[in-house]
């Protein structure tokens, strides 16, 4: 071969290569994998009102390195599901499997549940959620801001009995231990017969409203079959949820085996709960992408025309061998 064809050659083939770059055959789509790892929640009482929630959202990439990321953190009262707080930080660009940290603070008011929505944005798109619940915030306090019902004592007398019946008065002493009044309080007590198990008698007693820091006492009367043995259950509830429950066993069955004097059990339960921070990623919702469209980086784009790397070889093979068949 002369050295005028191999010019040829390798002229055609340069103009070949500076087609295919300029029509961006050969570019390079750079894709980010941003997650979030893991997200902790810390709080600092302000005062006796306000709670400021830390939201310390941990942010991987494993992919290329991103363009511009933002969190925003939400807190969403449980009860009303109004939105109580809003805030968004920039993280700017997150490398190449790199791991970062950001801190989204949040004020909200400590007697509330909130339910705590984290979304990671990059270039202002979303990229993904989560949510995690925090209540109980006013255990944080030295003393609870709240009503904390305790029921300190529950006393049971017999009225009279006839020759079926027996009419027990049960009276119970409720204790309000904290500094705030307690909302509308509302009282269940129940007579199970110790043998069958079976209810023999219940009534509701509405207590109310228990002033902070002071004690109540409450009466009810109920009738029963006499000389049986009996457990009463006594339930306070507040907000149609139950805060404390007390019983206490009487043995009236002349045959009964038990103690001849009342035996109380206890149990108060707290209308402060424990902090909980799980955080729950959101489930992403799949996406319809045709055929000829490829996410970028900077979201999607439309799949430019040209040749890939394997037809510009291709072609150059082609130019090759016409090259040598024309020259025989």
């Amino acid at each position: 071969m002369s050295g005028n064809n191999i010019l040829k050659i390798v002229f055609i083939a340069l103009l070949i290569i500076i087609s295919v770059l300029c029509c961006g055959c050969l570019r390079e789509y750079d894709v980010t994998d941003l997650e979030i790892n893991k997200v902790d929640i810390s709080a600092e009482v302000i005062d006796e009102d306000i709670v400021q929630l830390n939201i310390i959202t941990y942010v991987s990439n494993s992919g290329k390195s991103s363009g511009k990321v933002d969190i925003q953190a939400k807190a969403y009262n449980l009860d009303t599901g109004l939105l109580s707080a809003d805030q968004q930080v920039s993280l700017d660009k997150v490398e190449i499997d790199k791991t970062v940290n950001a801190t989204v603070p949040l004020l909200v008011p400590i007697t509330d549940d909130y339910r705590i929505e984290v979304i990671l944005y990059e270039n202002e798109g979303q990229i993904t959620s989560g949510s995690a619940t925090i209540s109980g915030l006013e255990s944080l306090l030295s003393q609870p801001k709240h009503s904390y019902i305790n029921i300190r004592d529950v006393d049971v007398r017999m009225l009279n009995r006839s020759d079926s019946t027996t009419t027990l008065k049960i009276t119970t002493f409720l204790d309000n231990y904290g500094i705030s009044d307690s909302s509308s309080l509302t009282e269940l007590v129940k007579l199970r017969d110790a043998k069958s198990n079976l209810i023999g008698n219940s009534g509701n007693i509405n207590v109310g409203v228990i002033k902070a820091d002071t004690t109540v006492v409450k009466d009810i009367e109920l009738t029963v079959p006499k000389d049986r043995d009996y457990q009463v259950e006594v339930m306070v509830f507040e907000n149609d949820r139950i805060i404390v429950e007390y019983g206490v066993s009487c043995y009236m069955d002349p045959d009964s085996k038990g103690p001849k004097t009342i035996t109380k059990e206890s149990t108060s339960t707290s209308t402060t709960e424990t902090v909980t921070t799980e955080f729950i990623e959101s489930e992403p919702e799949p996406e319809e992408i045709d055929d000829d469209v490829y996410r970028t980086e900077y979201g999607i784009v439309e799949e430019e025309p040209g040749f890939g790397v394997f037809s510009l070889l291709f072609c150059m093979a082609i130019v090759i061998i016409f090259l040598r068949k024309r020259k025989k």
